[in-house]
């Protein structure tokens, strides 16, 4: 069977190319042998039901536990703890009928009341299983508050009885960490409220793939088309997703597409196409951020992320964004966008207004030859800005933002089939893109400057001396957004003139 890179439901090894899951959870096995529980987190699309059916796998073929992974997203939908323990229960006899080993029975479950029924389950399942017996519940976070913390009061009470009674080592996957699960979530009694996660239990992050694990993932890539991959096209693999599985084999499917008919070797340039034809195109993950970006709250939250606002975003608006993996929390507790992928995609979806306002048709700026016209690209720019300036600066709520809808402009260039090489630093008053086609290239520093500011024409220049330097071309811009008060209009102010960098370079200065 011819094998492929997954981007929806569990990876199988028999069908999908695989990163060995058991190797991204380290201690977990330590964690069985002691006998301690534990929860698994991470965000949405990160590999965890993956992780728990590899441990599981891996538990059942070495012979000392009997393993299975039972999901509890049949009672998501239930805010009853009685039709949700049913319907787990259901669920259940169908989970070990595919992945318990042909030596152990599916068992019956005994006739047990409400707020019983799981533990009752777990107790006889441990006493009929011929070995200590593992159970990875998948979804724990998909509970309401009040089912989840009647299971965890069921698993709690069981146990003391364990191994003989009770399963040896219980573990569960969740979107969020425990302490997270029930933010957002009122329980439906009146009863004072309990926790729902007062387990004993270790908590595990899954992190994204390593570099060392891309490559693996990325081997099965080489096997089937014989084009190798450079060094540097690995590392920009890595460097874009960020190790995020999702877009790891998204973008291993949009690389795969353009070997066809190749015969050299891939370079970063052609992973940078293969990631703007995975933004086109979108699909599974990035289209439900899509669609979830349509939610006002979470576009107010990014645009606030993006602009590094000193006002933190209201806590449940950030929550859907780290439970979506868009965005990861650092280490000082400030909020960024979590890799440049997704950064880009929020950079195409923030300013929608831009689009309808573009000119259609065939680029002015691409020449017979198929050549980035750099002047031309420059006059269409301008042209733009001038008749729409002041109503896009109008409709972005920070100034820090107005470079984005330089970005989404300069979209077009990848339509007409140009590459946009890198865009970052934001948040920072500053931006870097790189625009090639044909051949042609040309640097561009984009910065914001708001009251009180210095003048960062200065800076600007030396910055954009840097970036020529580094990326080896000639053409550069400095573009500066001028967010000041009191100022023109941009109709007004809005010109393009010849500026020499420190290192004597000849480029050209963009007020905006």
């Amino acid at each position: 069977m011819t094998r492929r890179f997954n981007t929806a439901g569990p990876n199988d090894p028999a069908r999908h190319h695989t990163v060995p899951a058991l190797s991204r959870v380290p201690g977990v096995r330590e964690i069985i042998e002691q006998g301690t529980y534990f929860i698994l987190h991470a965000p949405r699309q990160m590999g965890k039901t993956t992780a728990l059916l590899d441990l599981a796998a891996v538990l059942n073929r070495e012979g000392k536990y009997v393993a299975a992974v039972l999901s509890l997203e049949p009672g998501a939908a239930l805010t009853s703890i009685d039709a949700a323990e049913l319907a787990m229960l259901d669920s259940w006899r169908y989970d070990l009928a595919a992945y318990l080993p042909a030596d152990v029975s599916v068992p019956r479950w005994p006739d047990a009341p409400q707020g019983n029924r799981i533990g009752a389950a777990l107790s006889a399942f441990s006493q009929e299983a011929p070995r200590p017996l593992v159970i990875l519940l998948d979804g724990l976070d998909t509970l309401s508050r009040d089912v989840r913390t009647s299971l965890v009061r069921q698993i709690r009470a069981g146990k003391p009885r364990r191994p003989r009674a009770f399963p040896w080592s219980i573990g569960f996957a969740s979107l969020r960490e425990p302490r997270e699960l029930d933010v957002g979530q009122a329980p439906s009694s009146t009863r004072a409220p309990a926790s729902s996660t007062g387990l004993d239990a270790e908590v595990l992050a899954l992190a994204g793939f390593t570099r060392a694990e891309v490559g693996t993932l990325l081997a099965g890539l080489e096997e089937r088309t014989g084009i190798e991959l450079l060094p540097g096209a690995l590392d920009r693999v890595h460097e874009l997703t960020q190790g995020h599985p999702f877009l790891v084999n998204a973008l291993a499917q949009r690389i795969n597409e353009a070997c066809e008919g190749r015969r050299g070797p891939l370079t970063a340039v052609d992973i940078e196409r293969a990631k703007d034809l995975l933004l086109d195109r979108r699909g599974g993950l990035l289209d439900e951020i899509g669609d979830r970006m349509r939610d006002g709250k979470l576009r107010a939250a990014l645009e606030q992320i993006l602009a590094e606002a000193t006002r933190e975003p209201p806590a449940e608006d950030v929550r859907l964004a780290l439970d979506l993996g868009l965005v990861r929390r650092q280490a000082d507790g400030t909020v960024i966008l979590a890799n440049p992928i997704f950064h880009a995609l929020v950079a195409r979806i923030l300013p929608g207004a831009v689009r309808s306002v573009f000119p259609v048709g065939q680029p002015a700026w691409v020449g017979p030859d198929g050549r980035l016209d750099a002047d031309r690209l420059l006059e269409a720019f301008l042209d733009f800005w001038r008749r729409h300036g002041d109503a896009l600066f109008s409709s972005a709520p920070y100034g820090e933002l107005s470079p984005l809808v330089l970005t989404a402009f300069l979209n077009r260039v990848v339509k007409s089939g140009g590459l946009i090489e890198r865009v970052y630093a934001i948040g920072r008053g500053r931006m870097d893109v790189c625009i090639r086609q044909g051949g042609a290239a040309v640097a561009l520093v984009v910065k914001v400057r708001r009251d009180r500011d210095p003048d960062p024409i200065p800076e600007g220049l030396a910055q954009v001396d840097e970036a020529l330097a580094r990326l080896g071309i000639e053409d550069g811009w400095l573009v500066v957004f001028d967010r000041r008060k009191g100022i023109s209009p941009v109709s007004q102010r809005l010109g393009a003139l010849k500026e020499k960098t420190p290192a004597g370079r000849e480029v050209v200065l963009v007020r905006a």
